[in-house]
């Protein structure tokens, strides 16, 4: 498969045919450097610069293949990327045919093929000297300017990163000691390197937990389609620790039965604007909420919002919860009588 790569000798804003280089809308920014696809063919950077961002060059093309997502990551002068690439490129497939690339400078980039199936976030060690792509059933490496390959790690990891002594590590989840926990590994090594307790089993579906890299020594959890599972790990020289840990388990927050007669579940949901709310009630006559200050990693007390006029409350039937969009609504029957609770942040509610 053809591949051009362009260096800075082009010049700022014109390509290999001197034509002035636009760039599309922007689809991922790290660090100083922004990427964008004007076309299916083209890779385009724009640097931050006092005034804004400067002029937009190609980085890469290849008119044989069509590339549709970008998965950057930051480390101190360095930038690398994954391109998302296949064929005939499809949102709601895993590429095949993608692109690693990299700049130790964000002046002048290089870029290796992957092969078999490889999307996502790369590995970038937090000084920026290291990087590490997942490829098929095995890794590209990037040191001191050099692309190589390497094994995958010997157990399965949702995500691979490097640290900056060139150590590839491995992330997964299993349970350790009765708690979910992020368990790092080093490539090749027998021993677990690092367990970052992350919240009570019972708390926390683990098999559930898909893991993302974020940033050089960052990882967030979250179980999809289930608001506050969300946490963070975060590594740096004495190791990984739980830097932000899932609402779900954090202090404050009150439990109702879940059985109908007795109370209405304190249900967790969010909003588009990335506000957590708990609504129930512990004896179906009294509507509490309770907000999530992820400034201080806690509930509020609960507060009661509503009081109907006798303990008769219970979810409208066939109605799955709290429903979230920009606003909250609870939808509840009480004594017979259909009430609607809503709110914008979850901080005031009316019916």
């Amino acid at each position: 498969m053809l591949g051009a790569l362009l260096p800075a000798l082009l010049g700022c804003g014109a390509d290999q045919a001197g034509a002035r280089v636009e760039p599309g809308e922007p689809v991922a920014t790290a660090g100083e450097v922004r990427f964008s696809l004007p076309t299916p063919h083209r890779v385009v950077v724009e640097r931050r610069t006092a005034d804004g961002w400067g002029s937009p060059e190609v980085v890469f093309e290849d008119p044989g293949r069509e590339c549709g997502s970008i998965d950057a990551v930051a480390a101190g002068s360095a930038v690398a990327a994954t391109i998302g690439c296949d064929e005939h490129f499809a949102a709601d497939q895993v590429p095949t045919e993608s692109v690693a690339l990299i700049s130790a400078d964000t002046e002048s980039w290089t870029h290796r093929d992957l092969a078999g199936e490889a999307s996502g976030t790369p590995g970038l060690a937090p000084q920026g000297g290291h990087a590490v792509w997942v490829q098929g059933e095995d890794l590209v490496t990037w040191d001191a300017g050099s692309f190589g390959t390497a094994p995958a790690p010997d157990r399965a990891a949702q995500v691979v990163t490097v640290d900056d002594g060139g150590t590839v590590l491995g992330l997964g989840v299993g349970i350790s000691a009765g708690r979910c926990a992020v368990q790092v590994r080093a490539a090749g090594a027998t021993a677990t390197q690092d367990v970052v307790p992350v919240a009570a089993a019972a708390a926390l579906p683990c098999a559930e937990v898909e893991l993302a890299l974020v940033g050089p020594a960052e990882v967030r959890g979250e179980v999809s389609g289930r608001p506050g599972t969300g946490f963070v790990v975060r590594g740096d020289d004495g190791g990984w620790s739980l830097a932000s840990p899932p609402p779900l388990a954090a202090p404050g927050l009150e439990v109702y039965s879940d059985d109908a007669s007795v109370a209405v579940w304190n249900q967790v949901a969010g909003n588009t604007r990335g506000d957590l709310v708990a609504v129930g009630s512990p004896d179906r006559q009294h509507v509490t909420a309770q907000r999530y200050d992820p400034q201080r990693q806690r509930w509020t007390p609960a507060r009661v919002v509503y009081v109907a006029d006798g303990p008769t409350c219970r979810r409208s039937v066939g109605d799955s919860g709290v429903l979230q969009g920009a606003r909250f609504r609870l939808r509840l029957v009480c004594d017979g009588t259909p009430v609607v609770l809503r709110s914008g942040t979850g901080a005031t509610w009316r019916t």
